[in-house]
């Protein structure tokens, strides 16, 4: 009885071990398999003139979302200040009158205009998830402080489609002054859009102040929150076999030998004894007697 037991206790320590080992695997397949999905990176600018008198516009990001939004200062100086600044505007010659006119003069203005120095804050967000990519309007919108500047933005999937809408009121700010961009990256390319496409995959929208605008983008890849299902679900079906197998393989060395009841149990060691052979009888020996 006591060989009985002492089995049967290994084998509920070995299955209570094997289980044990397995709980970190099986709590990583769910978890896994409930947390990968569409990702989401990109930038966001927002910025104002300098003499605004609210202040550069800033961006606060909750802790939550921290580790992957970076910030920094946004200071966007015109070009032409910087490398004309000291040296005076070149002049037409007056011993060429057909010399061309200065870059700057009025007949290039349009294209040529320098870009009007704004301060601000820009994030870079790197694999943000759909819940925290729809955050990222309301921060937006906190940054230029008691405005009426709205911004929503979503990303949904549908099949092998991750269709991005947003929109975004900026009644509140000012032409020529106040900057807002967004670009955002997603993980496949992009086959519709109405804001710049600036790669296969990567978009920008820079909505104009005063009016309300748009986003719309759609990108088609295969949704990897499947993709990532499958491949742990085969090996989560892995490891129970190779855990029954183990349970299985240990219980059988240490099954139970000892001999069933009604049947003898032999000696170590000894033959079982023998009985003595019979004496040989021969016709007519008694006759003498």
């Amino acid at each position: 009885m006591s060989i009985v037991r002492s089995s049967s206790r290994w084998s509920a320590i070995l299955m209570l071990l094997s289980l044990l080992a397995a709980t970190p695997l099986l709590s990583g397949c769910l978890e896994r398999s409930t947390t990968v999905g569409d990702r989401y990176s990109g930038t966001i600018v927002v910025a104002t003139s300098p003499d605004n008198p609210r202040g550069a516009p800033k961006l606060d990001v909750p802790e939550s979302m921290a580790s992957r939004v970076s910030l920094s200062d946004y200071d966007s100086v015109p070009e032409s200040a910087s490398t004309t600044a000291g040296a005076p505007a070149p002049t037409p010659s007056a011993a060429d009158p057909a010399a061309p006119p200065a870059s700057g003069a009025p007949g290039d203005a349009a294209e040529d205009a320098p870009e009007i120095p704004r301060v601000g804050t820009r994030a870079v967000f790197t694999d943000l998830t759909a819940g925290q990519f729809s955050q990222l309007g309301d921060i937006v919108a906190a940054a230029f402080g008691e405005s009426a500047m709205s911004m929503d933005l979503t990303a949904k999937r549908s099949g092998d489609v991750v269709r991005f809408r947003g929109s975004a009121d900026l009644s509140d700010l000012t032409p020529g002054r106040d900057l807002v961009r967004l670009t955002v990256t997603f993980a496949g390319p992009v086959t519709a859009t109405n804001g710049d496409q600036i790669g296969e995959s990567t978009v920008t929208w820079t909505p104009e102040p005063r009016k309300p605008s748009d986003f719309s983008a759609d990108a088609t890849y295969p949704d990897p929150a499947t993709a990532a299902v499958s491949s742990w679900s085969w090996f989560l079906a892995l490891i129970c076999l190779l855990t029954v197998l183990v349970v299985a393989g240990l219980a059988w060395t240490r099954r139970d030998r000892s001999p069933r009841p009604g049947r003898p149990r032999p000696s170590a060691g000894k033959k079982p004894p023998t009985s003595p052979p019979t004496p040989k009888t021969t016709a007519g020996s008694g006759a003498g007697r």
